[in-house]
């Protein structure tokens, strides 16, 4: 039992598990041959390992790979992170300017989820045969396009529109960015990203609710689509610019983290080869370099020859897999329930005791902000040094189950934070203590969200596109259900038991994390023996090493 993960007796190596630290295993011996950290990282093995050629995104430098982030993090916080709560501090008052009820206003971002949720597998089956990058491109024109729509003239039906627009926008900052760290960096590199990308998403969104909020409340309806496109373009040109392809094939000995058999001896043997090659001055069979231009390429190839069709089942398949079913399910379910409570926001703050205007419902935001950053800083801060330590101690072997620790942290601010803020908010106390009190809540959604989406990636990685799209397609259509039904409900019991409901169902899923963490191992044992992707011959794989 590594550190109460329970072993597997089925496979000789389950994919997941990871040779990390070789000190601590004592297999210099078998590991000395291949590509370690650098500096206090040198005694950290690779992984996945890196091939020769220097177009693999393994082999990019830092600086790249982080500029790559921050431009798809931006683009995350515009398409992902603002879209959906562009008008959530505006509501009550677009619903007196079109002559609407609440409920009716507030349908059209339901209905910009369900189009985000509806384009989920088509972005999957498209990033599967094409890559990442066109889908990217391509998204974020619809979000220009839609938002061309917005600030066009004040009507709902134009609202509506620009709205649905909007949503197919979404999906794919919302999940093929997890799977795109994953392309670039090693196992003992993911923890900082993942909670960056995840602090972006989720947290930024109660920073756009007190921005949108402001402008709405100053400029009026057309200024906020106005502002919201400029900063969609400029990503856009940054995007295209800078983004080049990370979907990238190597051969799959080099893929340690998925693979069945890691073949370690074998690999570092190859790789012993290699630098005889390149010592010898002998010519090498690794592709040149890419230039800039080549790199701005949109379409890059097909990645598979497999039917497109085949890979629209791909993120429906992962609920099949009980480990990744219960990442989707608990990181989206978490997603929702937080953007259930501010979707209720208008509706509360609007009436009294309070009777907000636009404005000062933007800044009851800043505590689920403060709140998220604090809990993203966590996870960014101890995430991967816990990983590797944790590793140590179990002879230098890590298992993504030890993601799930974090879980402890998050029951305990997501239980405090859902209650008491669903209590504060039916008694009518202070504007400043519900605020804050959502911010507890959201250190522990983040830190929730992270350590399901973190376990996901390094659990199942080959798959993790499909686990991302079935977790962005799970939680809009909750978004979308929640957008129907959260304002009548709190209309007809008051603010306190959706909150309860919320923190009850949150705690359960938490608590949920212990046996998957003991279990955990096994599960992915079990399905890596009975893969519905590999029986339906949906992997895709990359040129078979050759040193000859």
């Amino acid at each position: 039992m590594g550190l109460g993960v329970l072993e597997d007796y089925k496979l000789a190596h389950v994919p997941g598990t990871v040779l990390l630290d070789d000190e601590a295993a004592h297999s210099e011996d078998t590991t000395h041959g291949l590509k370690h950290g650098t500096g206090k990282n040198s005694h950290i093995v690779l992984s996945p390992q890196p091939s020769e050629d220097p177009n693999d995104p393994l082999n990019w430098p830092m600086w790249k790979k982080d500029m790559i982030i921050a431009i798809l993090c931006l683009g995350t916080m515009l398409n992902a992170g603002t879209n959906g709560p562009f008008l959530n501090a505006s509501y009550f008052v677009i619903a007196e300017q079109v002559g609407k009820p609440l409920s009716v206003v507030v349908l059209v971002s339901g209905y910009n989820l369900l189009a985000a949720g509806c384009s989920g597998p088509i972005v999957c089956a498209l990033s599967r045969k094409y890559g990442k990058r066109p889908v990217f491109l391509a998204s974020t024109l619809f979000d220009i396009i839609g938002t061309a729509i917005g600030e066009s003239k004040i009507s709902y039906n134009y609202l509506l529109a620009a709205r649905i627009v909007q949503g197919f926008s979404t999906s794919a900052f919302e999940s093929l960015m997890i799977a795109s760290i994953g392309d670039m960096y090693f196992v003992h590199q993911r923890g900082k990203r993942v909670a960056f990308q995840n602090f972006i998403q989720n947290a930024a969104s109660s920073l756009a609710s007190i921005i949108c909020g402001q402008v709405f409340a100053k400029l009026g309806w057309l200024w906020l689509f106005h502002m919201f496109q400029i900063f969609l373009v400029v990503q856009f040109v940054l995007m295209f610019l800078f983004c080049p392809e990370t979907t990238y094939l190597r051969d799959v000995r080099y893929e340690t983290d998925v693979v069945v058999d890691e073949k370690l001896d074998e690999l570092a043997k190859i790789e012993e080869q290699h630098r005889e090659v390149e010592v010898g001055m002998e010519p090498a069979n690794i592709p040149a370099k890419k230039t800039f231009v080549q790199q701005l390429a949109v379409y890059t190839g097909v990645y598979s020859k497999d039917s497109i069709f085949k890979y629209l089942l791909g993120p429906f398949l992962t609920l099949l897999n009980p480990a990744a079913c219960y990442a989707v399910i608990t990181s989206g379910l978490l997603n929702a329930w937080y953007v259930g409570s501010a979707i209720i926001l208008a509706g509360i703050f609007s009436g009294p005791p309070w009777m907000f205007g636009p404005s000062q419902i933007g800044y009851i935001g800043a505590g689920p902000f403060i709140g998220g950053m604090i809990g993203s800083i966590f996870v960014g801060w101890f995430s991967d040094p816990i990983i590797k330590y944790m590793g140590k101690k179990n002879n230098g072997v890590y298992e993504p189950e030890f993601r799930l620790v974090f879980m402890s942290g998050a029951t305990v601010f997501m239980g405090l934070g859902m209650f008491l803020f669903g209590y504060t908010m039916a008694i009518g106390a202070n504007a400043v203590l519900c605020a804050f009190l959502q911010g507890v809540m959201m250190v522990g959604v983040l830190i929730g969200i992270f350590a399901t989406l973190a376990y996901g990636l390094d659990a199942f990685r080959n798959q993790s596109s499909e686990i991302f799209i079935m977790n962005m397609l799970f939680k809009n259509f909750m978004f979308y259900g929640l957008s129907n039904f959260a304002n009548p409900w709190v209309e007809s019991n008051g603010p306190e038991q959706i909150m309860y409901v919320f923190g009850g169902t949150s705690i359960f899923l938490a608590l949920l994390a212990i046996p998957v963490y003991i279990f955990g191992k096994r599960l992915r044992s079990w399905w890596s023996r009975h893969d519905v992707f590999v029986l339906l011959k949906m992997e895709t794989k990359g040129p078979s090493l050759d040193l000859a």
